[in-house]
């Protein structure tokens, strides 16, 4: 009785020490060329090589390579991916009756009702301190900063994002807005009371120019320096 011959690990195309199978669309469609070949060559071989070469596995990898070449040639038929939109999140407020956006990414929280301790002062934007996470912080008024008087129901904190602590009062939130990059108006230079307006959003309700907060960082520390 003849004896099986089963071709050697490297007839298959065994992949060097260290290295896998694994890779691009375009490597596996290589690697099983290889192998489909190697099993067409070994049909010549000794008896017995033929119930082996047709066997299931054979057959199988034979038709994973006709599934990588459909698609290989549907890659370029598909059509091209639309570009990701990016978007700006943006709070929509209210401060001394105008509308006005600030960008959630310079936003550390925002805090309604919450207890401000007033402290005396020549500074009139200065409301007071409030705590937030366990530390005092001073508390200004949005509308006395951009040049407005100061407004007395402002419920709404938000504290600012960066060093130093700081929080500003305003008095409304009007909603969240997620906006598409493209329909910002970006600015390079702050325009408006001490340059802390930079951008504009356009909304149904109107235009919305879009607040600073490290522009009215910097008009707090002038205005406590001044």
């Amino acid at each position: 009785m003849t004896e099986a011959w089963t071709p050697p690990a490297e007839t298959w195309g065994a992949p060097p020490a260290g290295a896998a199978w694994t890779g691009t669309l375009a490597d596996e469609m290589a690697d099983l060329a290889a192998r489909n070949r190697a099993i067409e060559d070994v049909r010549d071989g000794p008896a017995g090589v033929t119930s082996t070469v047709d066997s299931v596995a054979a057959r199988e990898m034979r038709d994973r390579l006709g599934e990588l070449r459909a698609s290989f040639d549907r890659s370029f038929a598909d059509p091209p991916r639309e570009q990701v939109v990016q978007f700006h999140d943006l709070l929509a407020i209210t401060v001394a009756g105008r509308r006005y956006a600030l960008r959630l990414s310079q936003s550390a929280g925002l805090f309604p009702n919450r207890r401000v301790t007033p402290l005396p002062g020549p500074i009139g934007a200065l409301l007071g301190v409030a705590g937030f996470r366990g530390s005092i912080v001073p508390v200004y008024s949005l509308a006395a900063v951009l040049g407005q008087p100061p407004q007395p129901e402002s419920r709404w904190l938000v504290l600012a994002a960066g060093e130093p602590a700081v929080a500003l009062a305003f008095e409304a939130l009007d909603g969240h807005l997620r906006i598409p990059a493209g329909e910002v108006i970006e600015e390079q230079v702050g325009h408006g009371p001490r340059g802390c307006l930079r951008g504009i959003v356009q909304r149904p309700e109107g235009t919305r120019p879009i607040v600073d907060v490290a522009a009215v960082r910097a008009a707090i520390q002038a205005l406590t320096h001044g």
